[in-house]
């Protein structure tokens, strides 16, 4: 698969956020994307009633990859927790998309993905988003969470499924976010 991300020439390298709660697989993702060359924020979980891993992140995590052709785009995960939302607007205000990264078979995930969605929003510059199923799902209930999101007044976002530990799935999610901006700049 080719990949295209679009330049904006004021900006130099693009940069695409990886956003979701806690554990999801944020820093997962990094890792098989980029390898072991990334700067990560890691640091032992001191709230394990959130969640039990045993690190977390609590700052931004970067990490680039080829695209082929000397192109590079830059990752940036951010941490899941509310108490670091400053540190989640800071990496959206420099990103032209995101992959919202969420568990669609959780009982909260509609209410969390909205939460970001209206957050999101109210950006001085919105980045595109596609929301990733991180775990397996149905084909039911994909459509069932898209319905709800829907239902809740949000426009309608792709959603699609990959494993954050598998590097190539992860590479077709980039790229199908990577298409859906060279539309949405072909369109400006």
């Amino acid at each position: 698969m080719t990949v295209f991300i679009p330049t904006q020439p004021s900006q130099g390298l693009m940069r695409v956020s990886l956003l979701g709660p806690m554990g999801i697989g944020k820093t997962t993702a990094l890792r098989s994307l980029c390898g072991q060359l990334m700067a990560g924020s890691d640091v032992r979980n001191l709230d394990r009633a959130a969640h039990s891993k045993e690190f977390t992140t609590v700052g931004a995590e970067f990490g680039e990859i080829d695209l082929g052709s000397g192109e590079r785009l830059q990752l940036v995960g951010s941490p899941g927790q509310d108490r670091f939302d400053f540190v989640r607007r800071w990496v959206l205000s420099a990103s032209v998309g995101a992959l919202l990264m969420v568990d669609v078979g959780d009982e909260e995930a509609v209410d969390y993905v909205a939460g970001m969605l209206k957050g999101i929003a109210q950006l001085d510059t919105t980045p595109l988003i596609i929301i990733l199923s991180c775990r397996e799902a149905t084909g039911q209930q994909l459509e069932d969470f898209s319905s709800a999101l829907i239902a809740g007044g949000h426009e309608l976002v792709p959603i699609i499924q990959a494993d954050p530990r598998e590097r190539q799935q992860m590479l077709d999610a980039l790229g199908v976010l990577a298409s859906l901006l060279s539309l949405q700049s072909q369109s400006l």
